[in-house]
């Protein structure tokens, strides 16, 4: 019978310690490691999605539709194209010399000084706008904000595997990207539409590159952590070899297989948990893992907090997107919200709902207020006719898109009874002329006008607007007639 060769306990132990002390340490950084980088990666992504759709819907479209039809009529067909990759070259800088007069703008300068406060309330690399022709596989440059090395307006990028919007809806995907020049960096971009068409996007470039050094620094102190804890245990193994040792170090072994089965995104407390009363070397090795478990745990902490801190940072974007569609002055909604209401309409009339009407309201009188009163008083005027209004169509969405007009969407009860309500709103007014306890400002006058949707002669929302614009002036201009007679 051959004799099998012998494997002593020592070596046995020593082998099994550290098999399963390596795998432990590689699965607790691979958890780490995995847990830094899905919420950094989730949370700037987030925050660079945050920042471009602010940028897009806070920013005059008009102003950059201004700027990018001045880029994209010298671009023209892109047949004659200097990419950037020929940064520098005499041929670059001789093509990149048509777009000479873009930066001299004054609506160039306004909208870089407005993105460069982006850049600096959110903290972020770089806002800028690029708008894209896939047939000529070109991303031109036509705003970029940055202070330093900025991409002068009609800068190409030429590539064919770039990211592309998407063909059915025009977003942009959102990228992390690890390039030598930059590093680890977040870009995401938002379209911004004029009359209907996209333009051009709002990009927003955020560095990752600072947040991945600490990644990688709690990475390091784990793994020289878990290299430390290795060699303790080989030596113990060539120590122990009875019964006060195997049965700790399967306790070990156990709750180390178990570790990371446990969600990797909350506080562990297996190892503090364990109860083994050993005055010797075991007992320095639990010590030594519940000290690693300290110690991720306060990493996890530290990134839970990195996660609130970006938390806040999206609380304030909210905030200020609110803000972007208030009326600073009444208090109730502004243009841009109009807009994003008509949107809206356009959809239901698409799904077949068409029982909207609008109403037109203008304030008379404003300028000679202003000229007499003072302004404050000509605002004191709109905020009550605002009160009016509302008060009136109390049923339906009131905003104000001008510095004397207001609108109103005719909904449900006040589209049924909106003759009625004019008429009230007429009376108040005539109420208020005939109070000689008020003041002028106080004695507001206006004229109101309104269409209902009529599918047999309108097409649009503009359409509505269009001719209740129309009844009001009619309504004006017959005011306008009984105070000569």
């Amino acid at each position: 019978m051959k004799k099998e060769h012998f494997v002593s306990l020592k070596v046995k132990v020593s082998i099994g310690i550290i098999l399963i002390c390596f795998l432990m340490g590689l699965l607790a950084i691979m958890s780490v490691r995995m847990i830094a980088t899905n919420i950094i990666d989730k949370e700037y992504i987030d925050k660079a999605q945050q920042v471009a759709n602010i940028t897009a819907a806070t920013l005059d479209h008009a102003e950059v539709n201004e700027i990018t039809t001045a880029v994209m009529d010298i671009y023209g067909d892109g047949s004659d194209v200097v990419p950037s990759s020929e940064w520098g070259s005499d041929e670059w800088n001789e093509y990149m010399s048509k777009y000479d007069g873009i930066e001299q703008m004054p609506v160039f300068t306004k909208l870089r000084d407005e993105m460069r406060l982006f850049q600096n309330n959110f903290n972020v690399d770089c806002v800028y706008f690029t708008t894209y022709r896939k047939s000529a596989v070109h991303g031109i440059y036509i705003l970029d904000a940055a202070y330093d090395d900025a991409c002068p307006p009609g800068c190409v990028d030429s590539y064919e595997d770039g990211v592309w919007p998407d063909e059915t809806d025009g977003s942009l995907p959102v990228t992390v990207t690890n390039t030598d020049e930059y590093g680890w960096l977040v870009t995401a971009g938002c379209p911004i539409e004029y009359d209907g068409e996209i333009i051009t996007y709002a990009c927003v470039d955020v560095s990752m590159n600072e947040i991945r050094a600490v990644e990688r620094s709690y990475v390091v102190t784990i793994s020289l952590l878990m290299v430390g804890l290795t060699v303790i245990i080989i030596i113990l193994s060539w120590i122990f070899l009875n019964s006060s040792v195997i049965r700790p170090v399967a306790m070990l072994s156990n709750t180390a297989k178990n570790y990371c089965s446990e969600k990797n995104n909350v506080e562990h407390h297996a190892f503090e948990k364990l109860k083994i009363r050993s005055n010797d070397e075991i007992g320095q090795l639990l010590a030594s893992m519940k000290q690693m478990e300290t110690d991720m745990n306060t990493n996890i902490n530290t990134l839970v907090d990195t996660k609130i801190a970006l938390k806040e940072t999206e609380d304030k974007a909210s905030h200020l997107q609110a803000l972007a569609v208030k009326d600073s002055l009444t208090g109730i909604r502004n243009k841009l919200a109009y807009d994003h209401e008509a949107e809206k309409i356009t959809q239901d009339l698409a799904d077949g709902f068409d029982e909207f009407g609008l109403a037109m309201i203008d304030l008379n009188f404003l300028k000679k207020t202003n000229d007499t009163y003072g302004h404050e008083k000509g605002n004191i005027s709109i905020r009550r006719l605002c009160m009016l209004v509302c008060e009136v169509f109390e049923h339906s969405p009131v905003f104000r898109i001008g510095g004397d007009e207001f609108i109103v969407i005719l909904k449900n009860r006040d589209y049924r009874n909106v003759d009625s309500l004019i008429d009230d709103f007429n009376a108040h007014l005539d109420r208020l002329q005939a109070d000689d306890t008020l003041q002028p400002w106080e004695k507001i006058s206006a004229a109101i006008g309104y269409h209902k949707f009529d599918k047999n002669l309108d097409q649009t929302v503009d359409d509505v607007f269009k001719k209740a614009d129309k009844a009001m002036y009619d309504r004006k201009v017959a005011m306008k007639a009984e105070r000569k007679d």
